[in-house]
């Protein structure tokens, strides 16, 4: 195992462990009692701890695969210190697309409607409402969980590097299929199988084998889509930085 791997190894450590961390912190959070101003105080202040950390991992962990220097030669912790200056503008890029899915997910909504609205003024030529009204659905679907994502990663991965320099290059890798190929697989591994996991529910005889097997599959579909997170920075990371060395040639 060379230097790279070795890296990738400890940022999977690093984002499985510092993951669960962060959700019992959150779960600790929300039981905290509110009644008087010292513990008001002590939860706001726990709150930010917990969103800088949290930013802070995320843009580490993507800022680490941007840049060759770092995870080349498994230098982690240099990562995560190059990245600091950059997490106000990793979390700005972050909130937009947080903006536009939430809009996406509002607008399924109003997909019944479309598909009365297309099968009156096209029903000619397409199917019958309930049929348009589920392409709509899905169509909002695979903006929301796989066009958006794909157009925001190679940006983000930027903004975690290098801060804002050189962001439009970022979308240059968007011309290689590769990427597109990888993405969609990554994004199954890492999305649809651990809903799937969690979503299965195995008829089992007595209640603690449910809970077994429930903690079981939770568990299984955190590790997934902890892993399938690693290695699409990765891809992205080289990726991106091959179509920005390329252009500097």
């Amino acid at each position: 195992m060379n230097a790279k791997h070795k890296g990738a190894a400890k940022l999977w450590l690093l984002n499985l462990f510092g993951g669960a961390v962060l959700i019992a912190a959150v779960y600790f959070w929300l039981t905290l009692p509110d009644a008087h101003g010292w513990q008001v105080a002590g939860s706001g202040v726990l709150a930010l701890l917990i969103a800088f950390f949290g930013l802070w991992l995320k843009t580490g962990s993507v800022g680490y695969f941007r840049m060759a220097e770092f995870r080349e030669n498994g230098e982690v912790w240099r990562g995560f210190r190059h990245a600091l200056p950059h997490l106000i503008p990793y979390a700005v890029w972050s909130a937009v697309l947080g903006a536009c899915e939430c809009w996406l997910w509002h607008l399924r909504m109003y997909a019944p409607q479309f598909g009365v609205y297309a099968w009156q003024q096209w029903h000619l030529h397409l199917g019958s409402p309930r049929q348009l009204y589920h392409a709509a659905d899905w169509g909002l679907l695979i903006l929301i969980w796989l066009l958006l994502p794909i157009l925001w990663l190679p940006v983000a991965s930027t903004i975690a590097g290098l801060g804002l320099r050189h962001v439009a290059r970022s979308w240059r890798v968007l011309r290689r299929p590769v990427y597109w190929i990888w993405f969609v697989v990554l994004m199954l591994i890492g999305a649809y199988v651990p809903y799937k996991l969690v979503w299965w529910i195995p008829d089992l005889s007595t209640l603690r084998r449910q809970a077994w097997s429930a903690g079981a599959r939770f568990a299984a579909a955190y590790v997934l889509m902890i892993s399938a997170w690693v290695a699409l920075l990765l891809v992205t990371g080289e990726r991106v930085e091959r179509e920005d060395d390329q252009r500097q040639r």
